[in-house]
């Protein structure tokens, strides 16, 4: 668990777009400091970090200092075990006690949640944790890296969870290519959309989410936006229509016909790859979060697109 290159530019964009609190914050797990100088510099530079770099926040180290260069007084980490030197020793599959309930202004999480088996519960204690008007920054892994932890995460994920019904507000959620990791994807919402998120096959991503808490509600409500469409939530069996073979394009009858399961297999896996990427290229907005003009993104985040 660490702060790396992609961390420490969330952390900023957090700070300068967000303008995040950080005077009491709390992460999940004791984060360590996994970028290297040459990154911090070239962060601080286009980011306009204001503070210096120094050995308390070299590579290795632990991030408190990093929170209270940003302005935190009380910085609180949180894990299930104690090996780590974490201040709050709580395992994230329980409950929350009421004592820490509201405790925070920022909660962060640099690669946590993914190794978390109840989600849910995971979800819940943050938002306890939280103030009402307090932030939320989760930087965890969306695609090619399974075998890493429990969970890849979706946009959709994220959006479902950290919405208004939930008590949440301004949310947005981002996808950065490990190859090519300047420029970050900000993704639409799929309710907006009226259609799934799509990723490109074969590539490797990391997802970065913020949020602010508006206000305290009673129980998560998570309702993937494709189920909540006229036609899952007010027809009845009635207006079901099962597949009917004359549906099937005579193309594609033909094709199955003709060739090779595996063929027809391989042909279809590269027409479905191309179509992902050209539905991905839609649902995207290209965004340099070092530099992006902090109000008129937000502007564009509060208006929901």
């Amino acid at each position: 668990m660490g702060i790396d290159f992609t961390g420490l530019r969330a952390l900023a964009f957090a700070n300068r777009v967000y303008g995040f609190d950080f005077r009491e914050t709390v992460m999940l797990g004791r984060q360590e400091i996994h970028f290297w100088k040459e990154e911090y510099m070239a962060v601080r530079e286009s980011a306009k970090l204001d503070f210096e770099y120094d050995e308390a926040i070299e590579l290795g180290q632990f991030a408190e200092p990093l929170f209270r260069k940003m302005g935190a007084q009380k910085v609180k980490s949180v894990d299930a075990a104690s090996y780590e030197g974490a201040s709050i020793i709580h395992d994230f599959n329980l409950p929350l006690p009421e004592n820490l309930h509201r405790s925070f202004d920022t909660f962060v999480d640099f690669g946590s949640i993914e190794h978390i088996f109840d989600v849910a519960q995971a979800i819940d204690n943050i938002r306890s944790m939280v103030r009402v008007h307090g932030s939320i920054l989760i930087v965890t892994i969306a695609n090619g890296f399974a075998g890493h932890g429990f969970y890849q995460y979706s946009p959709e994920f994220f959006y479902s969870v950290f919405s208004e019904r939930n008590g949440f507000g301004d949310t947005s959620v981002f996808l950065v290519d490990t190859s090519r990791p300047k420029l970050w994807h900000l993704i639409k919402r799929p309710a907006g959309l009226k259609r799934r998120n799509q990723i490109p096959f074969g590539k490797q991503f990391l997802i970065a989410v913020f949020s602010r808490k508006c206000g305290d509600v009673r129980g998560l409500e998570v309702i993937q936006s494709d189920y909540e469409n006229v036609r899952w939530t007010t027809a009845d069996y009635s207006h079901f229509e099962p597949w009917n073979q004359e549906q099937i394009l005579k193309s594609r009858k033909f094709a199955r016909r003709i060739l090779n399961p595996y063929v027809y297999k391989a042909i279809a896996y590269a027409r479905q790859a191309r179509s992902a990427l050209g539905n991905y290229k839609a649902d995207r907005t290209l965004i340099d979060p070092d530099t992006v003009d902090a109000a008129a993104f937000m502007q564009n985040v509060t208006a929901g697109s």
